[in-house]
């Protein structure tokens, strides 16, 4: 674990309100409408999605708003989408290699980490999908981003 400061990022993405009971229901489906988007607009895919987490406080029936975000390159507009730039982001960084099911302890570390050291959080997390293997779980690499003052 490392805190470290991402520079800014242009990303094509899609809101939602939802809780963590209901995430399941993006899994997949959003990433593929991101991509057709970004293809039909003829925009440069720039690296992996993102799952922005705006309020989320690890309860599973805590409302919270989710970003799912692509990095882009040469596009300004969407018509279905949002096209924004994420902003330079300093957080508690860990590298996840295995099953989403077991986010729920990375998290659990990050969090004893910070206590631990005293250190201040916002209310932003991150989770950037590096591999996604729906066939063999233990495959996926996620970088776990927990926003830190």
């Amino acid at each position: 674990m490392e805190i470290k400061t991402h520079p800014p990022v242009t990303v094509l993405y899609s809101s939602h309100q939802t809780t963590l009971n209901t995430l399941h229901q993006y899994v997949g489906t959003v990433l593929q409408d991101l991509l057709a988007e970004a293809a039909n607009q003829k925009a440069l895919i720039s690296g992996p999605v993102y799952w922005v987490y705006h309020g989320s406080d690890g309860k599973p029936d805590t409302e919270f708003t989710l970003e799912i975000a692509l990095p882009v390159q040469g596009m300004s507009t969407s018509g279905k989408f949002g096209v924004k730039q994420l902003p330079p982001f300093k957080a508690l960084v860990h590298e996840h290699v295995g099953a989403w099911e077991d986010l729920p302890s990375v998290y659990g570390q990050l969090l004893k980490f910070i206590d631990d050291r005293k250190i201040a959080i916002n209310d932003e997390c991150r989770e950037i999908y590096v591999n996604i293997d729906f066939q063999d779980p233990r495959n996926n690499i996620t970088t776990v981003q927990m926003g830190v003052l």
